[in-house]
């Protein structure tokens, strides 16, 4: 009786360890349906007294002082707002803009959806790329600022480096599942 015991308890470990060793399903960010809630949220948290004039969204459709929704098929647009290379906008299948309404080199966010099966370490490697790479027309952004939530979302910063870390405070107050990937001087 022991031994019959013994080994229905042995096996009943072995498949409860064996089911617990499957490969899981990649997290996703809750409560969150399109980049632009991303940036929604971060923007929201700012008291008055710390928001500059921005502008959202894509040349079609800019709205002021709030974040807006990018076209990602339109691979001129994703590259002259968001400095996104066209390799990098194939991997996203959405896209949301933050800027300073007037200089971008002052501050750029950009908030990715990474599309299914494609490689969130890839799209930051080429955004990370992308923005050093940059040919920029009135003086480097000071600051870069690369940030994984969840396996999902890719938020990218850059410009004045005080702009960039109360932006990296309040993007990690807001999302707790958030990954500093890339935080490094540009200028």
């Amino acid at each position: 009786m022991k031994k019959v015991l013994a080994i229905v308890l042995s096996v009943l470990m072995l498949v409860s360890l064996t089911a617990c060793g499957g490969e899981k399903a990649p997290a996703k960010l809750e409560g969150v349906s399109a980049p632009v809630d991303v940036l929604s949220t971060v923007w929201g948290s700012y008291a008055d007294d710390e928001k500059f004039f921005a502008m959202g969204g894509d040349y079609e459709n800019m709205v002021d002082n709030a974040p807006g929704a990018v076209d990602v098929t339109n691979a001129e647009t994703m590259q002259a707002l968001l400095v996104c290379p066209a390799d990098a906008a194939a991997m996203v299948d959405g896209a949301a803009s933050l800027i300073h309404g007037m200089i971008a080199n002052n501050f750029t966010a950009g908030a990715y959806h990474i599309k299914d099966g494609a490689d969130q370490a890839a799209f930051v490697t080429a955004m990370q790329t992308a923005v050093k790479g940059n040919q920029w027309m009135c003086g480097f952004p000071e600051k870069l600022m690369i940030a994984t939530l969840a396996s999902d979302y890719v938020v990218v910063a850059f410009g004045a480096g005080d702009i960039i870390e109360t932006f990296k405070t309040k993007l990690t107050a807001a999302y707790d599942v958030t990954v500093l990937a890339v935080e490094e001087a540009l200028a």
